[in-house]
């Protein structure tokens, strides 16, 4: 993975999980929203940076649950785009996540 696409993934979740919203110690991994066996890539809107237990070892994690993921956006659909499919925050909002780095808010509840 290019360090710069993992440095911008990292900057955009300033220190804390894009999934729980609890604060990042070293112990995180970068989680592909369209998973590599789907077709994603290492780009930074198809990544989210979030806990270990968030990603694949705790029972609510993403990979056990993967319809409730989907509904929340942290895990997209072979045919999605990531930078078009809305993504929920900890706090209750729905993004889009951007190559650039950048974040469009499209609102709470959306």
């Amino acid at each position: 993975m290019d360090k710069k696409v993992a440095e911008a993934v990292l900057e955009r979740a300033k220190g804390h999980c894009e999934v729980c919203g609890f604060s990042l110690a070293s112990d995180y991994a970068l989680h592909h929203r369209k998973l590599k066996s789907r077709g994603g890539k290492d780009s930074i809107a198809n990544l989210i940076c979030v806990h270990h237990d968030c990603h694949n070892l705790a029972s609510y994690s993403i990979h056990l649950n993967p319809a409730k993921a989907e509904q929340k956006g942290w895990m997209v659909a072979s045919w999605q785009d990531p930078e078009e499919a809305p993504m929920l925050r900890p706090d209750g909002s729905s993004v889009l996540l951007k190559d650039d780095g950048s974040v469009f808010e499209l609102g709470k509840g959306k």
